[in-house]
């Protein structure tokens, strides 16, 4: 993935309704009709409606977002021509998007699309570097927004994709795009048999798109424009891959049934996102009840992690963030007593930290710089440090929202409480997993592992090295003074606002303890960080307190993916230690259809929804919702493939 840096939005000069790039000096849409050149170039000349009749999924590609007319056509014409219960995933990249406000005037230009434009401008994310996967229609439309320079980002994507829509300023105003880089990762994400269309016909266009392996036919264009461009791959050459031992499996799975095992944040949330897609799900849980270890506390904070370089940590907590926030406010829409309480959160900083990141630029709806009079007003406490504000963020209850994910599908999910899946065994096509007795409890063509410590016993892998953690939180009762925070609060510790009566304050991190028992000593010091930090938060005694164990890893990354071939790993890429070209590897091997999602540490509520889409993505087939290097990063197999990579 290209460095992270700031993304810098369209500078725009406005003719009525027209909008036009000062950069370029062109404009986003034709004035002889936008919506007519759309279906000109674009639908009609890559055959659509016609090739998706009889397709339950398909994926369309775009170079240039722009003020999003493409996608609204796209949309329309979908809902009005697919199957039901077929799914439309949309992939465009932008290197300059518009801003919010510049988006909303554009697409007032199109009232007979206001269905679409309101859901569009309702999810558009923030203008941040990166991915950003969004749902519209309750999940038939599928909209990935990839911000920043085409050929760079690309280069980064999982996807195939049936249609390409080759829009973007003209190549006589924006010659650096239109590039034989960018043309090869066309091919590379193209499915054979898969189309292009262009608004061009300009000869650097068509001799890329023949030497990268297209068919080019010249057409008619649109309006004053004499010619344009469609074509077809119609054989493809298999792609080399930068890091074999990453990449992930081409998954056929004919029969859309789960087993899931482990009923906290990570079992329940991947459960749903499965049970959304038309999969029959069986959840498992040694407990009598959900969320009975890690994701058991009272309530829990969702807030990004910043990090001053941006690294593959810091953009994959951001990413993570994004999604989960718009997922759970899409969700609560739906309903009103999700546990999701959207209060921003406050995190308090030295100057020096709060100095080192304002150089990554965020936008303010992602974080805002606060001295001390400001965390105090935004808080609704007195509070004696400045900090960073992240108007986005909050707080839930996790057991409820565990129990609300599994009801809200609940014609989808079975769940099977009391009984430990000790062994998991492949048989005749099937996961068959066994409990306590020897007896199989159930069996299905894919399983996930999502029971945190114990997963490396199940799966019989001890690469992944994960740590248990203890951890200790307390409850204080609330007062009517401590009753006016308004938001969660991080400091060395969290202090979260009264929910039914009590607040939420910890925690210790302790990895060589396996006490279960709450310790006098670990509350003492979990009060004396809150009062110690906010001497005028009104700090009760703790009436009570809980003490679980999060699963942690060495690099503070969860574990997300496929479950690598062991055996194959040790025997193909022991010598990775010798610096070979990694073409001369082989593509990995995995256990077939067995996933894992574990390793969430003390940041489940953020991470887990984003391993749910990554696992259920890659299931179904889908554009994958991160870039290579950010999967690359929580992949299984990655602490493996580090200790091959040193020198023994």
């Amino acid at each position: 993935m290209p460095r992270y840096h700031p993304i810098e939005p369209a500078q725009l000069e406005w003719d009525d309704t027209t909008p036009q790039s000062r950069e370029h000096g062109d404009i986003y849409f034709s004035r002889d009709g936008g919506v007519e050149e759309t279906h000109h170039v674009f639908l009609n000349s890559n055959d659509l409606p016609q090739r998706w009749q009889q397709r339950d999924s398909f994926t369309i590609a775009e170079t240039g977002f722009g003020t999003g007319l493409n996608f609204l056509c796209a949309v329309d014409l979908w809902l009005k021509t697919a199957p039901r219960d077929a799914r439309l995933h949309f992939v465009s990249v932008e290197k300059h998007p518009l801003t919010h406000h510049d988006l909303q005037r554009a697409l007032s230009s199109w009232p007979q699309f206001n269905a679409i434009s309101t859901q569009l401008i309702d999810v558009y994310p923030p203008l941040v570097f990166g991915l950003h996967r969004r749902e519209l229609f309750d999940g038939r439309i599928t909209l990935t927004l990839l911000f920043g320079d085409a050929t760079e980002i690309l280069s980064e994507l999982h996807a195939g994709i049936d249609a390409w829509f080759l829009d973007g300023f003209a190549p006589s105003k924006n010659p650096q795009m239109w590039s034989e880089a960018l043309f090869k990762q066309i091919t590379r994400l193209t499915k054979t048999g898969g189309t292009f269309a262009t608004f061009t016909a300009a000869g650097i266009v068509r001799r890329g798109l023949k030497e990268a392996g297209f068919t080019v036919e010249t057409v008619p264009g649109f309006g004053r424009k004499r010619d344009m461009l469609r074509g077809k791959l119609a054989h493809k050459s298999p792609a080399k891959s930068k890091q074999p031992w990453f990449e992930y499996p081409a998954v056929n799975v004919t029969e859309k049934r789960a087993i899931v095992i482990g009923g906290g944040l990570a079992g329940t949330t991947v459960s749903h996102s499965l049970a959304r897609r038309g999969w029959h799900v069986t959840l498992i849980e040694r407990h009598e009840e959900l969320a009975q270890e890690a994701s058991g506390n009272h309530s829990g904070v969702i807030l990004p992690r910043l990090t001053a370089d941006m690294g593959c940590d810091g953009q994959f907590y951001l990413s993570a963030f994004l999604h989960t926030v718009q997922w759970l406010n899409e969700l609560k829409k739906r309903d009103e007593t999700l546990p999701w309480f959207a209060s921003g959160v406050l995190q308090l900083e030295d100057e020096k930290r709060m100095a080192q990141l304002q150089r990554l630029s965020l936008p303010k709806e992602i974080v805002e710089f606060c001295d001390t009079a400001r965390t105090s007003e935004l808080s609704g406490i007195t509070v004696e440090s400045g900090g960073l504000f992240f108007p986005m963020a909050g707080w839930a209850e996790p057991p409820a929202l565990c129990r609300w994910l599994s009801g809200d599908q609940r014609n989808n999910i079975n769940t099977i409480m009391h009984q430990e899946a000790l062994r998991l065994e492949r048989v005749n096509g099937e996961w068959q997993a066994f409990n306590t007795e020897g007896n199989v409890i159930t069996a299905a063509p894919v399983a996930i592992v999502a029971n945190g410590y114990d997963a490396e016993r199940l799966l019989g892998n001890d690469t992944m090295t994960l740590q248990k953690v203890r951890g200790q939180i307390a409850y204080t009762p609330a007062t009517p003074q401590s009753s006016q925070l308004k938001t969660p609060i991080c400091y060395d510790g969290y202090l979260i606002p009264a929910h039914k009566g009590l607040h939420c304050t910890g925690a210790t991190y302790d990895v060589n303890n396996e006490s279960t028992e709450i310790k006098k000593e670990d509350q003492t010091q979990i009060i004396k960080a809150l009062r110690d930090t906010l001497p005028a938060f009104d700090a009760q005694s703790p009436s009570g307190g809980r003490t679980a164990f999060r699963t942690s890893t060495q690099d503070h990354l969860p574990i997300i993916g496929p479950a690598p071939d062991l055996d194959f790993y040790r025997e193909h890429y022991h010598d990775l230690h010798h610096g070979k070209p990694a073409h001369r590897y082989p593509v990995a091997q995995y256990q077939p259809n067995l996933f894992v999602t574990t390793g969430h540490g003390s940041r489940g509520l953020v991470t887990c929804p984003m391993a749910a889409n990554i696992i259920a993505a890659a299931l179904n087939g889908e554009t994958l919702p991160l870039p290579s290097d950010l999967l690359d990063g929580v992949h299984p197999a990655r602490l493996m493939v580090r200790n091959l990579k040193r020198k023994p």
